[in-house]
């Protein structure tokens, strides 16, 4: 992914988040910007909405979040850019990757945690 973004850096116009769960680093996450760096981080943020949330994640994420904690912050993030950036979507979507596998999740708009709907 790295050596791809890297090799495509004057086509590209966003960099990639990698993240996942291995036997030898347990979950990890990874920011790939468009110059091919790739750089191990505790979260990661992209996309338009971004710059919405970045105060809100900084202010709730902490370290040795539980996977409960974590994916209601992801939620309520997500839901807050949506809310504020009209190119964000209108529903969320989660995959939590664990050693047993990978659980997804779907939140429609009408049952976000945050936005027109919660007002």
């Amino acid at each position: 992914m790295r050596r791809l973004c890297y090799e495509n850096k004057d086509h590209l116009m966003a960099g990639v988040i990698v993240a996942g769960w291995d036997p030898v680093s347990g979950g990890a996450v990874y920011n790939i910007p468009l110059g091919g760096s790739c750089i191990p981080m505790p979260f990661a943020l992209g996309g338009s909405g971004s710059t919405f949330i970045y105060g809100l994640v900084d202010a709730e994420f902490k370290e040795n979040i539980t996977k409960d904690e974590a994916l209601a912050l992801c939620k309520k993030a997500v839901a807050h850019a949506m809310a504020r950036d009209g190119s964000s979507g209108g529903s969320i979507r989660t995959l939590v990757a664990t050693k047993e596998g990978n659980v997804k999740e779907f939140v429609s708009g009408n049952a976000l945690p945050y936005g027109p709907a919660g007002w």
